[in-house]
């Protein structure tokens, strides 16, 4: 183990290196460049930028201040980056949070650009006025933002609905409205700037208070306190200090059992009987090289394990129930926004002049708008005097969207709005009237109106059915996973992966046959709505029998450095076993071809341990017993290197650093061997 641990500690430190390398040309690279973007990380130049910004009132072009946000969510974007590459050591928490405070600085700029521009499209709604409805009809896009405009310049009552074509949007226009100077805003962004804030966003880790022990009696003697009676113990202690002694004992007669090993050796020795390749651990007057299959036990054995980390609790959602719970749910989508607002007054032309009123605050006007809440009458109550008050009636407002056709929908999306004082997400308020799954569409009942959001189950295709690693050459392989719903394809490249599978879903084109590191897999897959990686605090929402953590950690990075001539897959044998132990399948795999079921074997991982197993998969019961004339090792790296092929052993030695890592990061964020 050793020997083990010292090769992954050179091969992470050469790989943090290549990344320290990468950062600093990365930085190099920004001070360098001369295309009059701020750098975001020097609070001097984005402050001045933010500033001058906001100050630049007088901008009037509406595609100018479209073009001008693309920098600034390149600016976010870039930020954000910074603060997932780089470690915590290199990034002091300071910094960090001055970055997190920059962020929501461009995040408002963004904001109040977006609403500078709707102004200008409500004060000139005369001039853009389509000339077959008389009303304002107004859409302009770039890659990120989508932002259309109507507004009631004719007030013709006999309008009862309005479709902005080409934004996939349409909706209802009570009477009420088609009466009134009133716009519509619709809205629609790639990016959410709400979620983020939260406080359902971030995990909820519940912190134990330390428990006090009890002080020692002064009369307690030595042996008492060697071995204490239960009742001293307070509740909670006992299992820890009896699991403490066991391993005390266990240590002790593994004493007893070398000691009594050396003194055979002694006599044997004393007789003039030697056997050859005996190994005696007392010093000797020849100078002989000890063999290495001799040396392992006692390696083994001295080896110190690293301490066991506690196992996390999470709070509970302690929220109303309309309260979306964002470690639950997450946004998909984007955001769009549906907002009621007013008309300012257009300009008048008398003459060869033109009268313009000023819009004073240069602000939007959002319209009170509440909607009515039907109540029941009795059927004496209902006259001819409420079908007249019907024209003064709040209905909600139906409004229809074609879903983004760059996101899977697994289920039916449900859809909630942003509370901006209490910031959480919340679904009172709407409702979904019908969902055409076939050509996505989405048509609901909004009484609350502002940004809102499509939502969707983080753990919808957890937990997995099944999943396999299978090599596809050296510093090659593929990742199959069989998920609740979909059935997922990954494949592995040096230190890149790309998704292969499904290969049948137009929404996830964009994402096929792109290559790119493990973390921006991650994030692509989910905000495509294909989210197969657990975050940490999956297991509150997810039946599972949470491994322990540093058997699925050291194993994860082991079979990253036998993948390019090992196979490895799911075990149905794994969740009947403890958390202690892993039960898996894995074979060597040296053609590029699917294994068979008879090239399969039950193997066993603990803590100290790795072994094949004498049963196979399909037996009707669990038995530990260890496959004959095979001997177990301490970890999976040196039983691949005592038990395969030599081409096998061959393949790994031509394993690169990268392809191994690039596994072992997969591996740790689909949590294969604990979600399955």
């Amino acid at each position: 183990m050793g020997e083990l641990m010292s090769m992954l500690f050179a091969s992470k430190s050469r790989l943090q290196a290549n990344d320290d390398k990468r950062r600093k040309e990365a930085k190099w690279a920004r001070y360098m460049r001369c295309d009059g973007s701020p750098d975001p990380t020097i609070q001097g130049e984005i402050n001045t930028y933010i500033n001058l910004r906001l100050e630049d009132t007088a901008e009037t072009d509406v595609e100018r201040i479209l073009k001008d946000t693309v920098l600034d969510l390149t600016l976010i974007a870039e930020l954000e980056s910074l603060l997932i590459d780089t470690p915590l050591e290199d990034l002091p928490q300071r910094e960090r949070d001055r970055y997190r405070e920059t962020i929501g600085e461009i995040q408002h700029l963004v904001q109040v650009k977006l609403d500078a521009a709707s102004l200008k499209i409500l004060c000139d709604a005369s001039s853009l006025q389509d000339p077959e409805t008389s009303n304002l009809q107004y859409t302009i896009r770039n890659a990120d933002i989508v932002l259309c405009v109507w507004g009631n310049l004719s007030k013709n009552p006999r309008i009862k609905s309005f479709e902005f074509t080409n934004a996939g949007c349409s909706f209802d226009i009570p009477r009420q409205l088609t009466l009134s100077d009133c716009a519509i805003r619709y809205m629609r962004t790639t990016f959410d700037h709400f979620s983020a804030y939260s406080k359902s966003f971030y995990p909820r880790c519940k912190f134990k208070e330390p428990v006090e022990l009890p002080q020692p009696e002064e009369e307690v003697t030595k042996e008492e306190i060697v071995e204490p009676a239960p009742a001293v113990l307070p509740e909670g202690e006992a299992s820890f200090d009896l699991q403490a002694l066991l391993e005390q004992e266990e240590q002790r007669e593994q004493r007893e059992q070398r000691k009594e090993h050396r003194g055979d050796k002694r006599k044997k020795k004393s007789k003039g009987k030697s056997l050859k390749g005996a190994l005696t651990l007392e010093a000797t007057d020849d100078d002989k090289p000890i063999p290495v299959q001799e040396q392992r036990p006692v390696i083994e054995e001295d080896y110190k394990d690293p301490p066991t980390p506690e196992p996390l609790e999470w709070e509970d959602f302690d929220e109303e129930d309309n309260v979306v719970d964002l470690r639950a749910y997450h946004v998909v989508g984007g955001i769009f926004t549906f907002d009621l607002l007013c008309l300012p007054p257009q300009p008048k032309v008398c003459k060869n002049w033109t009268i313009t009123q000023l819009v004073v605050p240069e602000k939007l006007q959002f319209l009170d708008y509440v909607v009515d809440v039907p109540q029941v009458s009795s059927a004496q109550e209902k006259t001819s005097k409420d079908k007249e008050d019907k024209r003064d009636e709040k209905p909600p407002i139906n409004i229809t969207l074609n879903l983004p056709h760059n996101v899977l929908f697994l289920e039916e999306p449900q859809l909630a709005w942003w509370d901006a004082n209490k910031q959480y997400w919340r679904t009172d308020g709407l409702s979904i009237v019908s969902f055409d799954e076939e050509n996505q569409i989405l048509k609901f009942s909004a009484s609350r109106f502002g940004p809102m959001c499509l939502l969707q189950d983080s753990h919808i295709n957890m937990p997995f059915q099944s999943w396999e690693l299978r090599p596809h050459g050296i510093n090659a392989a593929v990742l199959t996973i069989i998920a609740a719903i979909s059935e997922i394809e990954i494949e592995i490249k040096d230190g890149l992966c790309c998704l292969s599978k499904p290969s049948n879903k137009p929404e996830l084109s964009h994402l096929q046959n792109q290559w790119v590191t493990v973390k921006e897999l991650v994030e692509n897959m989910r905000k495509a709505g294909l989210n197969v990686f657990p975050a940490e605090d999956s297991s509150k929402f997810v039946t599972v029998q949470n491994k322990h953590p540093l058997i699925v950690g050291q194993l994860y990075s082991l079979m990253g450095l036998v993948a390019s001539a090992m196979a490895f897959s799911w075990s149905k044998w794994n969740s009947d076993v403890e958390s202690s132990t892993v039960v898996l399948l894995a074979a060597e795999s040296l053609n590029d071809e699917a294994l068979l079921e008879e090239d399969w074997s039950v193997y066993m991982a603990t803590k100290r341990r790795f072994m094949k197993l004498k049963m196979n998969e399909f037996d009707e019961e669990f038995n530990e017993e260890m496959a004959e004339d095979i001997k177990f090792k301490s970890n999976l790296y040196h039983y691949a290197k005592a038990n395969l092929s030599g081409e096998a052993l061959m393949k790994i030695d031509k394993t690169s650093k990268e392809f191994s890592d690039c596994v072992q990061q997969l591996l740790n964020a689909t949590q294969v061997l604990t979600f399955s």
